[in-house]
């Protein structure tokens, strides 16, 4: 609740008043089946103050404030979906397996070709998508195909600047749009540089970049902020190609 009032709401409230405030947005669920006594009550303030919150907080009074308190509980409440075990596999089977229907058998071979040539090899992502560029870095790397993952995007960008023809750049975003990440493909590119791009299926500037594009298909089972988007998708296409590679050089 105190998140989405203004500053200058905020600053014209009493301490007291801040502190009847403070107890309502830690105990919502509570304040429902209290009366105006009861609060004063249990925040250890006065039925005056609470008032004067209201009036401040732009309600008629008390009871229309616990009406618009509980409103905007049941409409969060709705927003929250359990995802059940069986949610998250389904989910997860649905990704795979429509991101392996897309999957191009010529682009992996043709990816398969560059890592069986004499092309430099290298990696380049962020955050989670680094991780997993990373991963098949090193897979490369324990059968003895040297390449480098970049972990710092000013030397990643200070070798683009030197690349050629004889380079291949391996790059993943499921958004397409990280700033550093395309930063990096382009500079690669305008050096003749071959762009390998890992992305979602929407239309970005990344994949645009890539004169191989794998894109994966991802959703998300909850509204979280934070980016927990699952990889696994993008690390089965590498894996694919990785299995296909060492199956060929055996």
């Amino acid at each position: 609740m105190i998140e989405n009032l203004s500053i200058e709401i905020i600053n014209s409230l009493t301490l007291s008043e801040l502190d009847v405030l403070r107890f309502i947005d830690k105990n919502i669920e509570k304040i429902f089946s209290l009366s105006i006594q009861d609060l004063a009550k249990e925040s250890f303030s006065s039925t005056a103050t609470i008032i004067r919150l209201c009036k401040k907080l732009n309600f008629s009074g008390y009871a229309e404030l616990k009406y618009a308190l509980k409103n905007d509980f049941e409409k969060n409440k709705s927003k929250t979906k359990t995802v059940s075990f069986y949610d998250a596999i389904q989910n997860n089977i649905n990704n795979i397996t429509f991101t392996l229907q897309n999957l191009d058998e010529k682009n992996v071979n043709k990816i398969v070709d560059i890592l069986k040539s004499n092309m430099n090899i290298y990696f380049f992502g962020k955050g989670l998508n680094g991780t997993i560029l990373e991963y098949a870095s090193k897979e490369l790397l324990s059968h003895a195909r040297n390449n480098i993952f970049f972990q710092d995007t000013h030397i990643a960008y200070l070798y683009a600047e030197k690349m050629n023809k004889n380079d291949c750049v391996f790059l993943a975003s499921l958004s397409g749009k990280t700033h550093q990440t395309v930063r990096m493909g382009q500079i690669a590119k305008s050096r003749g540089a071959t762009i390998i791009s890992l992305t979602g299926t929407k239309e970005n500037d990344l994949a645009k970049l890539g004169d191989y594009h794998l894109s994966v298909v991802t959703s998300q089972l909850n509204d979280s902020k934070i980016d927990n988007v699952s990889r696994a998708p993008m690390l089965i296409i590498l894996n694919i190609i990785l299995e296909t590679y060492f199956n060929q050089i055996a």
